[in-house]
């Protein structure tokens, strides 16, 4: 770092560096996109140099951008090394506590659940990310994480838990007169990420093309209430909405959906830590026939 810039900079560099964009950097960090462009622009002058290339694929690291990088996520990796180690000899419960997982879940599930472990818990302080971008706990963007996938990466513990099941959902009203249609006339909601969609109706309907799309699972919900179309859904959060009904009884089920709580080695000594993780992890138990979709079938 020159006398010009400060770490908070290099933060900014490193987030437009992974995610190839001002505004997945803006997300990232939780600021606007033209904040992120002022510190790239700032940090340029700075130094006197282009660190990216503006391209169609997006920002692409010039040579002296991708050395910069290198030095600067070493640098960040210590860092990070070093929160750790301090916080895994914290057996104090009061504190800071980062956890994410994705929208859907803590607002349509583990949300109430999280409500009453911190009112039993006020010395907490929790930090919650509900998004469907995965947030590095090696960085320490979360201290702990619920993910949906078929294995969480080596480097950290994980507890799997059983596997969330999908099922194609109607609004109540409708449902049986969408069922008597012809599947491949259905109107379907997705989401704007193609990825997602792959991941989700690839797996289990890859011939569906999604007529109206949002980023939010909760949105993709309220269309479906709304009867805008039917949607692939987790059957925790659609079996129990009553304005909802499956039109497929037997529920979609695949590894790469298994539910999954980790959390990096080097923390799991913290007491409030292991504290939460033990609730996350009993709550989700309790109710594993919804996640896997046999209640009530």
């Amino acid at each position: 770092m020159n006398d010009k810039t400060s770490w908070d900079d290099h933060r900014y560099f490193l987030a437009i560096a992974r995610t190839r964009s001002l505004t997945g950097a803006a997300k990232v960090i939780g600021v606007s996109q033209p904040t992120v462009s002022r510190r790239l622009e700032n940090m340029e002058k700075s130094f006197n140099t282009r660190l990216f290339l503006r391209t169609r694929k997006g920002y692409e690291l010039t040579p002296v951008g991708t050395e910069l990088f290198e030095t600067v996520a070493r640098i960040e990796e210590q860092l990070n090394e070093a929160d750790r180690n301090i916080l895994g000899r914290d057996v104090e419960i009061s504190g800071a506590l980062r956890f994410t997982s994705t929208e859907i879940f803590i607002n349509g599930y583990l949300g109430l659940h999280i409500w009453r472990f911190l009112r039993e818990h006020r010395e907490i302080e929790l930090q919650l990310a509900c998004t469907q971008t995965v947030l590095s706990i090696s960085r320490r963007d979360a201290d702990i994480a619920v993910r949906f996938t078929e294995q969480p990466p080596d480097t950290l513990i994980g507890r799997r838990l059983g596997t969330v099941a999908y099922s194609i959902y109607a609004a109540a009203d409708m449902a049986e007169e969408i069922a008597r249609t012809d599947r491949k006339d259905w109107v379907w909601i997705g989401m704007h990420e193609e990825a997602f969609n792959r991941m989700l109706y690839g797996t289990f309907l890859p011939s569906t093309r999604p007529k109206h799309k949002t980023d939010s699972m909760a949105a993709m919900q309220s269309m479906v209430r709304a009867g805008l179309g039917v949607s692939i859904l987790p059957c925790y959060t659609g079996d129990p909405d009553p304005l909802l009904v499956r039109l497929n009884d037997q529920p979609f089920c695949d590894s790469k959906f298994d539910i999954w709580v980790i959390y990096h080695p080097d923390t799991r000594q913290t007491r409030r830590l292991r504290l939460f993780a033990e609730y996350v992890i009993d709550t989700i138990r309790a109710d594993i026939d919804l996640f896997e979709g046999r209640r009530g079938f």
